[in-house]
């Protein structure tokens, strides 16, 4: 792969990662303020989901294509393949869970903290603890790096499909977005086997099989209108959903279109920042994955502290919205490189070697 183009997924993964952890810092839920839709919300909301769906679908695009890329198809290398995803993604899926789920279910003994939470995980039956830590995990984060598992194991199929049926498979994957049913199996009031990460994965897996340029060289005028359009669906499925159920055919449709719209727009946009600013690989982007993973508990029951100490307040709400991804970051990556220094092993086995 050309420098400029591992660059740009180093890079944009990592900014990615940060946008996720500010659309987690949403701390308007259940608030007077996201029930009468004020400034603040529409703001929060902009950035927590709006924008925030089209990186779902960037990282299946890089998995899909990382995992094809400079592939031989040969049976063997889809073996080996799958074997390693099992280090990068299995082994700290079932840690990072295990992990969160401990620590939920120790500090719920705290009465303190009891309030905080809807459930009690330590008065529910085995069946369903074992299913919040590894199935649809406390540690909500990693429902990506669990359909992404789903992807890996389909890879063979995934390639067949591109093989013989071309371009018309990711035309028939793509109709399966924009069904009611978002997933092919729906168990216990979670999505399992999602067919939008399934149709991003492949569009990956087809542009490395395919050797399709990652970087887009379009004229400014169309970088412009791709921006154009991008904000004009943004403001469509704002309209749409303020007057239609989410389950309604219109709002499935405007939702998933804004998604891809806004995933191609994020990706070409990089490359026009690139070309005038030179983005450079820095040492802090290796610990994205750390974030990704450390983050998501802590962010969400911090949030709850801090928004039942301050109540109603608009200003500083939509402050902390905004600064306390920043601090979570920070932390983050301090907290990372203290592990990489005095328990490397470990830190290499919770992050895959990444």
């Amino acid at each position: 792969m050309d420098k400029i183009a591992s660059n740009k997924i180093n890079i944009l993964t990592f900014y990615l990662i940060f946008m996720v952890v500010l659309g987690h810092s949403y701390n308007l839920a259940s608030l007077v303020i996201e029930r009468e839709r004020d400034v603040v919300y529409y703001i929060e909301y902009l950035f927590a989901y709006e924008i925030s769906r089209a990186f779902i679908g960037m990282f299946f695009f890089i998995s899909g294509y990382l995992f094809f890329y400079n592939h031989d198809f040969l049976a063997s290398t889809f073996k080996t393949k799958i074997q390693k995803r099992f280090k990068t993604l299995v082994i700290p899926y079932v840690l990072w869970c295990s992990f969160w789920f401990l620590v939920v279910y120790t500090i719920q003994f705290v009465p303190t903290f009891g309030q905080f939470f809807e459930e009690t995980l330590y008065e529910m039956p085995i069946w369903k603890q074992i299913w919040l830590a590894f199935v649809d995990p406390v540690n909500y984060p990693f429902w990506f790096i669990r359909e992404l598992i789903f992807y890996v194991l389909l890879t063979p199929l995934i390639y067949l499909g591109i093989k013989y049926l071309k371009f018309f498979f990711l035309i028939a994957l793509g109709v399966l977005i924009f069904l009611k049913q978002p997933s092919l199996l729906h168990i216990n009031n979670i999505n399992l086997f999602q067919f939008y990460g399934l149709f991003v994965f492949s569009c990956g897996a087809y542009a490395a099989i395919r050797k399709i340029k990652l970087v887009s060289y379009f004229k400014p005028s169309t970088y412009v209108l791709i921006l154009v359009v991008w904000l004009a669906f943004m403001f469509l499925d704002f309209y749409v959903r303020e007057i239609y159920q989410e389950t309604y055919w219109l709002a499935i449709a405007c939702k998933r279109v804004t998604m891809l719209i806004g995933f191609f727009a994020i990706w070409c946009i990089y490359d026009v920042l690139d070309r005038k600013y030179k983005f450079q690989n820095k040492s802090i982007y290796e610990y994205r994955f750390f974030i990704y993973a450390a983050h998501g508990i802590a962010m969400i029951y911090f949030t709850k502290i801090y928004v039942q100490l301050i109540g109603e307040n608009d200003f500083a709400l939509l402050l902390l919205f905004f600064a306390v991804p920043i601090l979570a970051t920070v932390v983050c990556i301090r907290f990372a490189k203290l592990m990489q220094k005095i328990t490397p092993k470990v830190y290499s086995l919770i992050t895959g070697s990444r």
